[in-house]
């Protein structure tokens, strides 16, 4: 798990940076702030000690995220719609909408896994 928590903070890093690099506004740089506090979680829970901890916090980040983002994804078909993400008339801010959509994604897959690893993780404890 804590290999999977440096991986989802570093695509989200990397998001937020391209993000940046590509359109210079700060707003892209939110996944790269949330990428950063998950990838320094999942480098504490190398601890055994700390573990525990620092996933179920990752975890809760990851549930903010996606909760941040859901309103993105909502609207990612009508941005996908357009003949141009940039300059798309249907939506108002298209790259904000791209960025949540591509974050919500990079969350998703982090919370599946962490629910099935609870769920062994429970199954194994009775």
């Amino acid at each position: 798990m804590p290999l999977f928590t440096m991986i989802t903070g570093t695509v989200l890093i990397l998001v937020g940076a391209l993000g940046y690099y590509l359109y210079t506004t700060t707003t892209v740089l939110i996944p790269a702030i949330l990428g950063l506090i998950i990838f320094l979680l999942g480098i504490l829970s190398k601890k055994e000690i700390r573990r525990r901890k620092c996933i179920h916090t990752a975890i809760m980040v990851v549930v903010l995220g996606l909760a941040a983002s859901w309103s993105g994804i909502k609207d990612l078909p009508l941005l996908l719609s357009c003949s141009e993400i940039i300059t798309c008339n249907t939506v108002v801010r298209p790259v904000a909408i791209l960025f949540k959509s591509i974050m919500f994604i990079a969350l998703l897959p982090y919370l599946i896994v962490s629910i099935q690893f609870f769920i062994k993780a429970r199954m194994t404890d009775r």
